[in-house]
Order: C-alpha cells, then sequence, then structure tokens
C-alpha cells in the first residue's frame, strides 16, 4: 500500500514537472523565434519554406561560386499523393533538368553541373507549388506539360542567380555637400577603372546594370585580400566632398569590406567594414564626418574617419582603395550572429531610446510605488467619512476603457503645457492605479492591527506608521507592483505615440516603430532591435519571478 502510494506521488510530481516544462517550452516559442529571426538577413526572412535557423555563412575563399544550400531537396508538394509523386518524380525532375540545359548558363559560371543541379531543385519547388491540384491526377503527360508550363524562363533565371554567388562592382558616385553629385569615370568600361591585386576583373552587364565581376581566391596564411585601386577626378574640392556611393552586389560571403581614400595630401579609412552578407544589389554609402553622425537621422552609412597623411596630392583628383578581405567560418558566424544587433546599435539612437525608456520606468516605479501605497494605506488602515463610497468609486475606474478618458486626457495636459515633454509620461503616476492601490489595500487588511498598536504606542504617527510598520510589510505586493510598472512603462507604445512629436525625447518602444518605419521592410534590423528591446523584460521575469508570485498569492490572506 504504502509502495503504491509513493508511486502515485512520484507520477503526479513528475506529471507537474513535465506539465512545467512544456509550458516554459511553450511560452517560450515566441521569444525564440524573435531572436532566430534577429539572426537571419532580410532575404532569409522570406524564404519558402521558412526555416527556424538561419542559414550557415558561406565565408566563400573563391567566387563566384555555386552556394549549394540555396534551395531545399526537391520535395512532394501538398497535393500529390504519395504514390503519384514517386511515379512522376523522375520524369518531372529530368523535364526540369533539361530545361534549364536548354536555357543556358551564365558565361563564368563555374562549375556548370552544380549550378544546373542547384537550379533544379529551386525551379522543382516553385514549379511544384504553382501546378494547379487537379493536374496531379491526369496523364503522366498531361502532367509533364502544365508542369514544364511553369518553368518559365523568369523562373529559371531567378534561381539560377540566387544559386550563383557572385561579387558585382557597379558604378562609383561622389556627392557634395551642396547635393552635387556626379557618377565617377562614368564613360570608362567599370572593369576599365579599377587595378586589381588578389583577384581578377572582368566586365559584365546583368540585369540591364553595368557592372564588373570579381573573381578572387584566397589561400591558407596571409594572402587572403583582394585590392581595388582607382584614381578618380572630381569637379568639385575633396573637402567640399560629403559621400561616396557605390553599388555592388556581393555574394553572401560574408567577407569583409574596407574603403580608403586619399586626397590632397591626406587620408580617410571607413571606421568599419562593409559584411557581405547579401546577394542583392544596394547602395554601400561612406560617408566623411558631419553633423548627421550625432543627428536622429537613420544611419546607413559607414563613416569615413581621417587616419593621417598620405603620399598621394595629385590636385583635383582622389584615389580609391577597396579592400576585401576573407573570413574564416567562424569569423563569418560571429559576424553574422552580431550584424542585426550592430546595425540596430548603428541605425537609430538606441542608448538615447533606452535612457528615456529607462528614466520613465524608475519614476513610473517611484510613482506607483509612494502614491498606491499611501493611498491604500488610507483606505485600509485609516477610517474617515465616506472611505468605503469612496474606495467603491476608486474600483468603478477599472471598468472605464482606457479610449474613453483618451482625448480628455490629451486635451487635459495639453492645456497644462505638457504636450511633447516627458512630464505626461510620469507625473500622473504619483496619483497611483486604482488596480495598484486595491491591491496594496487587501494586503494591508492581512497586516496584525497589534502591530499598528504598539507602533503608536511607541509615539509614531500615521505617516510613522505607514513607514515603520506598513511597508515593510508589503515588501512582496510592492515588488509585484513594481514588476507590473516596469514592464508597463519599458512597453508603453500609445502614450508616447499621442503625447511626443520630438525624436529625441522617443522611448525605446516609439524609437522601433520609427525605426521600422524608415528603416525600408529591413525586417531582420526590426527583429534584432525588438529582442533588445524584450530581453530586459525576460531577465526582470527570471530575477523577479520569486516577489511576484508571493505579491500575487499573499494578498488578503489573514495573519
Amino acid at each position: 500500500m504504502v509502495e503504491s502510494r509513493g508511486m502515485r506521488g512520484l507520477g503526479r510530481r513528475a506529471t507537474l514537472y513535465a506539465l512545467l516544462i512544456g509550458g516554459s517550452i511553450l511560452f517560450s516559442i515566441p521569444f525564440g523565434w524573435l531572436l532566430l529571426s534577429s539572426f537571419k538577413t532580410n532575404d532569409e526572412q522570406f524564404r519558402d519554406p521558412p526555416t527556424w535557423l538561419p542559414r550557415p555563412p558561406s565565408a566563400a575563399k573563391v567566387s563566384p561560386y555555386v552556394a549549394r544550400d540555396e534551395f531545399d531537396e526537391i520535395a512532394r508538394p501538398r497535393a500529390c499523393p504519395r504514390a503519384r509523386w514517386d511515379e512522376a518524380r523522375p520524369l518531372l525532375v529530368e523535364a526540369t533538368r533539361q530545361a534549364v540545359k536548354a536555357a543556358g548558363l551564365p558565361p563564368a559560371a563555374v562549375p556548370a553541373d552544380a549550378l544546373r543541379d542547384e537550379a533544379v531543385e529551386g525551379i522543382a519547388f516553385a514549379a511544384g507549388q504553382n501546378v494547379a491540384d487537379h493536374a496531379w491526377f491526369e496523364s503522366l503527360e498531361t502532367l509533364r506539360q502544365k508542369w514544364l508550363a511553369q518553368v518559365t524562363p523568369n523562373l529559371i533565371q531567378n534561381c539560377r542567380d540566387r544559386a550563383y554567388k557572385r561579387f558585382l562592382i557597379g558604378p562609383i558616385r561622389a556627392k557634395s555637400v551642396e547635393q552635387q553629385e556626379e557618377i565617377l569615370r562614368r564613360d570608362e568600361p567599370i572593369a576599365a577603372v579599377w587595378q586589381v591585386q588578389g583577384g581578377a576583373l572582368a566586365g559584365q552587364a546583368t540585369e540591364g546594370r553595368p557592372c564588373a565581376l570579381l573573381s578572387y581566391a584566397f589561400e591558407k596564411g596571409a594572402n587572403r585580400e583582394a585590392t581595388l585601386t582607382a584614381v578618380f577626378p572630381l569637379s568639385f574640392p575633396v573637402e567640399r566632398m560629403k559621400k561616396l556611393i557605390l553599388s555592388l552586389r556581393p555574394d553572401h560571403s560574408w567577407n569583409a569590406l574596407d574603403c580608403t581614400l586619399e586626397a590632397e595630401g591626406q587620408q580617410w579609412e571607413s571606421a568599419e567594414p562593409y559584411n557581405a552578407g547579401s546577394d542583392q544589389w544596394q547602395e554601400l554609402v561612406w560617408q566623411f564626418p558631419s553633423d548627421d553622425d550625432t543627428s536622429m537621422k537613420v544611419k546607413s552609412w559607414i563613416v569615413l574617419r581621417p587616419s593621417g597623411a598620405s603620399g598621394f596630392a595629385e590636385p583635383g583628383r582622389m584615389r580609391l582603395t577597396l579592400t576585401l578581405r576573407g573570413r574564416t567560418r567562424a569569423e563569418a558566424w560571429g559576424t553574422k550572429l552580431w550584424n542585426n544587433f550592430c546595425w540596430a546599435f548603428k541605425h537609430m539612437p538606441f542608448w538615447r531610446y533606452v535612457a528615456v525608456s529607462s528614466f520613465l520606468c524608475l519614476m513610473n516605479i517611484v510613482g506607483q510605488l509612494l502614491g498606491s501605497s499611501l493611498a491604500a494605506y488610507a483606505f485600509a488602515r485609516l477610517k474617515w467619512p465616506g472611505r468605503e463610497f469612496c474606495f467603491m468609486l476608486l474600483l468603478g475606474t477599472l471598468m472605464l476603457p482606457g479610449a474613453v478618458t483618451m482625448v480628455p486626457s490629451f486635451l487635459i495636459f495639453k492645456n497644462l503645457g505638457w504636450y511633447n515633454t516627458l512630464l505626461v509620461l510620469w507625473v500622473p503616476s504619483f496619483c497611483g492605479s486604482a488596480f495598484n492601490i486595491f491591491l496594496l489595500r487587501q494586503f494591508m487588511r492581512g497586516i496584525p492591527k497589534d502591530l499598528e498598536d504598539a507602533a503608536k504606542i511607541d509615539g509614531c504617527s500615521y505617516l510613522g506608521v505607514y513607514r515603520h510598520v506598513i511597508l515593510p510589510s508589503i515588501g512582496p505586493a510592492l515588488a509585484a507592483i513594481a514588476i507590473f510598472t516596469f514592464m508597463g512603462s519599458w512597453n508603453n507604445f500609445m502614450g508616447p505615440l499621442i503625447f511626443l512629436n520630438d525624436q529625441s525625447k522617443y522611448p525605446l518602444a516609439l524609437g522601433i516603430f520609427g525605426l521600422q518605419t524608415q528603416a525600408g521592410g529591413n525586417f531582420g534590423l526590426i527583429m534584432a532591435a525588438s529582442a533588445l528591446m524584450a530581453l530586459p523584460v525576460v531577465i526582470m521575469f527570471f530575477f523577479c519571478q520569486r516577489y511576484f508570485i508571493q505579491g500575487i498569492t499573499l494578498t488578503g490572506m489573514k495573519n
């Protein structure tokens, strides 16, 4: 009998722990998805089918190359029965392979067989998704014709370009502080503009863009760089230059690209490398130091900082050196995992937003603890006419939706002159809140009356009793309110959106919204910024959950 009870008790504990672990995993899934998405590049966010884990960086030592992980293996479409797929798959794959072979490959494609095989996987997946459901139940020849109807030249070109990674360099432009802009050496082929060491440059035209293909083969050891050097004439003085803009399509290698500019005996270097983690056309901007670096603008450029004297001093000309440095796989992984977070810090004044949010959290916590505890003390321990009526009136305010009081509150604070100030976001907290007052009142009612009487005998006033008896006894409830207030203030979005229009006063929640508006749909960047914002809340929960649970479970208990 005892052994049977022990086994039942062990089974109950095992079930309880299993439920707790399962619940923890279930509720951590959204944060895990957010964190993993912050490690992905923007093109990985929209991969079909979607994946949880970010793609491994290639850390390519040879370029151009074929990315063998660009597409998943050919899988059965959902609408196709398994037996039918086993029968039709060899025919459809071979038909796709012949269509790709007939379409041809880029002249510099090496190796052709590997590129063809990878492109076939992507084409077959897209074709399988687009074939009508009823086609899977028709004859093999009819199915083959409908399948090939989906294998269009555009689809072949798209899948081939996605699998074929290459480093393409387009024109470079210079822009002055007066917004004067010119394409440097625009009449010359791009491959003829640059002198290359550690690689080769060949002229190409891709997607209608004039460009040059950079080929390199980094060896182990010290020879892991490819250098491009060119001399450009300028129609305006170098001191009036604001930025250089290079059109390029990286090869998804996560190698580092640095820039060095020399003119009039001075030299400037890029403050940080550009990480070649994309395979889409983009404009890389290097900008000279200016007031924009300390402004509230979204910073999408790399600063060119002075680095000393230079031996190049030809009048009206500048020498530009681009250095592509190979990274090891470990370096590439570290760069990729940190890249979106780095850009989140750089694109917006992140630490200023954090400082504003921290200030608001601190003041709201102090205000709520002080205001709510004083009001709760008056309702719980003091006797005065109309106390119960006022308490019921206070609880009645919990029934009012926030949307009802939004407009009156805005008009009141605007007439007080608090619009576009932080006062409106923390001063009202010193009046307390109905829920917190109710929570603390119930907690205070559980404190023995004898403690209060003893304090009065010792000469304590009402405020003395509040300070020396009540506050030390309601620590868990105060901790729970502090946690609630921190989470509400840290995540507050609607209040700053209504009352603030000065970006320098934005808290982090509204700052990330502004970043989403200005970042041009860079979801990897948004995910990284959101993960950074969620991190303090997660840390707060893990370190303060004991106080939170005590504050809730002990409320209203009698000693």
